[in-house]
């Protein structure tokens, strides 16, 4: 029996966040050396343009996990969340509710190179602030995450009710 809600799945297989009325995904700020990991899609709005990795949280994860099994698969670098710097919220034209949420992730291997996938990413590469700002490759989301520099960290959360959370963070 699966702990994930009964909204996630059909027939036994999980139901693709894609095809919900609301999206959630992440995206992710990986720092090495005062460069930012940014990467280039092959579709979609940002196809070309420089963007940070990420995608859709799935069903019976959160949203550090989405964040850092996104990053590994599009480009082989290794990150642990430790908070969240941006969010975008809007509705589309298909009248879907999009939200991304921003997280700055921690370098747990900073000696493994950046690597696209070859299939959602054609680019990948660490790219220093300013080089970020001056490309006209640079998508605006990223120009306007790159500019912000504060961070909601992870704050301590002490639950003593069951409010049935598998996993819970509380940034502030």
């Amino acid at each position: 029996m699966s702990n994930r809600p009964e909204e996630w799945e059909r027939g036994g297989d999980r139901v693709e966040t894609r095809d919900q009325d609301v999206w959630l995904g992440v995206a992710g700020r990986l720092e090495r050396k005062g460069k930012i990991l940014v990467v280039k899609r092959t579709y979609g709005p940002t196809r070309g343009l420089w963007t940070l990795p990420g995608g859709f949280v799935h069903g019976g994860e959160t949203l550090e996990e989405a964040v850092a099994r996104e990053i590994q698969e599009e480009t082989g670098c290794r990150g642990e969340a430790t908070g969240i710097i941006a969010v975008r919220s809007g509705v589309l034209r298909n009248g879907k509710h999009d939200t991304l949420i921003v997280l700055t992730l921690k370098d747990m291997d900073p000696n493994i190179e950046p690597r696209p996938d070859g299939r959602e990413i054609s680019e990948a590469a660490f790219l220093t602030p300013e080089e970020i700002l001056a490309s006209p490759d640079s998508a605006e989301f990223l120009i306007a995450s790159t500019r912000a520099s504060a961070a909601l960290t992870v704050q301590p959360l002490d639950l003593f009710r069951d409010y049935g959370y598998v996993s819970c963070r509380i940034y502030g």
